[in-house]
This record gives C-alpha cells, structure tokens and sequence, in this order.
C-alpha cells in the first residue's frame, strides 16, 4: 500500500532544512524525510488490536508541521522520547476489517475515529499506567520511551489501511454521516480547550483565529453557554463569514487598531505605552487562542481582564521571545491543551463532541471546503498553505 509517513533521519532532516532556504516547498520533495511511499499494508501484531480500512482522513496543522519539521529542537516537545517513524493523519473515518480475539467489542464493519494518536500505557500495553494514563489524560503519558510498541509500521489515517490497538478508535456513533465524523477529532480537541475554561452566562469570550479550530471552539463555546457572548478574531475575509455564519456575536478582522476597538467593546480601558506598548485595563472574561504564535499569545495575555482566563489551543514549535509580565501583573489564569482527554464530567472529549455534533443545529456545514484524492496531497498542502488565495478551512484527502 501506499501511505505517507515521516522518518525521524537526521541526515534528510537537515538536508530538508537546508533546501528549504531556497524552495519553500522542498518538504515536499525527493530530500524531504517525510514520503509517500510504497509498504507494506500492516497485520495485527496480537489479538488485542484491529485492522481499520480508512475512507477518508482531515488534514490538520500538527501534520503540515511534521511535513515541514517545523520545530524548534529546543522546545519542550523536541525532547520527548520519539519514535522511529510517524505514520501520519489522525482525523480519520475507518471501518473496522478485522478484530483481534480481545480487541473489546469492536467488529468488522464499524466505523471508527481515532481518539489516542501517539503511544501512551495503552498501546504500550504498561500495567499499571502512569498516573496521567490513568486519569484518562492519555496525551500526557509519563512512559513515553519506556517500551516499543509491537510495530513501527501501523499505518496512519493518510494511509489505506491501518492497525491499532484496542485502546484507540473510538466507535462513530450512527447519527453522524461520514462528513460530521470527520469533524469528530478537532470538534473534541476544541472541546477539551473550551472545558479548561468554560464560559458562564453573560462572560465577554474572545476566539483569536478563525481557522478549524478557531470555529470549532466558537460552535463548542456557544452551543455549551448560549448565553455568553463570543467575539472572534480573523484573518482573512472569508473566515469571518464562517464564523458569522457559525454564531458568533461579533467578528473582527485583525488590524493596526485592534486594542482601541477591542477596549471599546468590552468597555476596558486603552493605554499606550512608548514604543507602540499597547495594554488594556479589563477586558474580556476567557480568551480562546487557536492560534497558539507568539503575536497571537501576546494578544491573548492583553486582551483578556485582570484574574481572567487564557486557553491556548493552537501549536507553536518554534516559540520566540515572549512578554510574560502580563500573567503576573494581572494575575491571568494560562493553560493549554495537548489534544482531548477525559473530561471533569466524567465522559471523554469524544462524548461530548459526538453528541454536540449529531445536532442538527451545531452549525459546522461548510467547515469542509477542499476535498482531494489522497494521491494529490502536495496541491492540498499548498492550499493549506494558501488560505488566502485558496480560501480553505478543512481540507480532506479522500482513498
């Protein structure tokens, strides 16, 4: 089968890097470590996993950053023990073809999602789990590196076949079509972010981003506290259509005079230091960043009031400076997400977001707006790429 994958070679990886100055495109090139490339199609190594023939699968951020190593090696996440090679996808649609003797209850001909992407206790079969594992926070697994997994060739959602362990997949419920199951993944990772900080009735809440997330979080945000009042910031024109059409209150698009006008909705006060140093004196309750830059965190900590809550949902492997002082001269509340996990209600982020999305008024129609043959993944990275010009929000590759 053919799948795309990427290989941890350092050689290639420089080789990348170095190319990369000259063509911004040459991770998708013969030097790139990440291929598309002919292997063999997986077996299950032992009766607890399962074979899953993939229909369809999303193209997510944390992809293009492996396509294009994207990443600081000084980061935290560059020193977590890896694997060898990365199969890559995990916003998928399967259907089960094979079950293992002690798979659990799956069988052939579910439909699947996949809910733990990197190896954690589960796959890794360790008993007992670490105290993360154990709290259902399977992103944050404290035994990365401690044992291999029985296979590196598993396959991924951008392959056509795949194996996982019965920890996995998740079983897509029969009220979603393929279409709003394929939102089933990010849906649950924005829910996860919104539950850090969930909005109450009459909050002022601010989504920076008008990308996936960025209105999957807006739909969450609202469909969870009708009564809050969600603002959201875009880059381009388009998304903030979408997100009008998604429900948010008010939409802005991002500009030189964002404070003053952020300042005057939620009635704080604008100040401006020397240097171009703008701040605000209150401001709104919780600030979703689904960015996740520097520029955009730095926002996040200034638009949000004294003692309020900032949640960052968006990726950044290359971190720059960035201005803290906020945080403790107005004793804001930061934290992120690694992805979904069990919730404080007791039910995992994939519950909730199933149910939300077999709504018929979770407004998510449309959010899908580029489908490619999973053979013509260049031009759908380059459309990702390109959102201005090729106006996309999720793109899809398609078996």
């Amino acid at each position: 089968m053919k799948a795309l994958f990427f290989d941890n070679d350092i050689p290639r990886i420089l080789a990348m890097r170095a190319a990369s100055t000259i063509n911004k495109y040459a991770a998708l090139g013969r030097l790139s470590p990440v291929r598309y490339a002919e292997v063999e199609e997986p077996r299950i190594p032992n009766s607890r996993w399962l074979k899953i023939k993939n229909r369809s699968c999303g193209l997510c951020g944390s992809d293009v950053h492996f396509l294009f190593m994207d990443m600081d090696p000084r980061c935290f996440p560059a020193a977590i023990p890896g694997i060898s090679r990365k199969y890559l996808g995990h916003e998928l649609v399967g259907e089960v073809v094979e079950v293992g003797s002690e798979a659990g209850d799956f069988s052939a001909g579910d439909r699947v999602a996949l809910r733990i992407d990197w190896p954690s206790c589960f796959q890794m079969e360790i008993d007992p789990p670490c105290r993360q594992c154990e709290a259902g926070s399977y992103m944050l697994c404290e035994n990365l590196g401690k044992k291999k997994l029985p296979l590196v060739d598993t396959g991924g959602g951008f392959s056509p076949f795949m194996v996982a362990h019965r920890s996995q997949p998740y079983r897509i419920p029969d009220a979603l079509d393929d279409e709003r199951a394929l939102l089933l993944e990010p849906t649950a990772s924005s829910l996860h972010g919104v539950m850090k900080s969930r909005p109450r009735a009459g909050d002022e809440v601010l989504v920076i981003g008008s990308g996936t997330i960025g209105l999957l979080t807006l739909a969450v945000a609202k469909a969870l506290e009708p009564e809050a009042r969600i603002h959201c910031l875009a880059r381009y024109p388009f998304q903030a259509r979408a997100a009008e059409t998604m429900g948010a209150d008010q939409v802005d698009l991002e500009d030189k005079d964002l404070y003053r006008r952020m300042a005057r909705i939620t009635g704080a006060e604008h100040c401006r230091g020397i240097l171009g140093n703008e701040i605000m004196l209150g401001g709104f309750d919780v600030v979703y960043d689904t960015i996740g830059s520097d520029r955009s965190f730095r926002d996040a900590l200034r638009l949000v009031r004294a003692g309020g809550n900032v949640v960052i949902l968006g990726i950044n492997f290359r971190p720059g400076r960035i201005d803290y002082t906020p945080i403790w001269n107005q004793e804001i509340h930061v934290t992120g997400i690694n992805c979904h996990a069990s919730e404080p209600t007791g039910e995992t982020s994939f519950d909730v977001a199933a149910r939300l999305l077999a709504e018929e008024d979770f407004p998510v129609e449309g959010i899908i707006t580029h489908r490619f043959p999973m053979d013509h993944y260049r031009e759908a990275i380059k459309a990702f790429l390109s959102k201005g010009k090729s106006k996309a929000i999720k793109i899809v590759l398609d078996h």
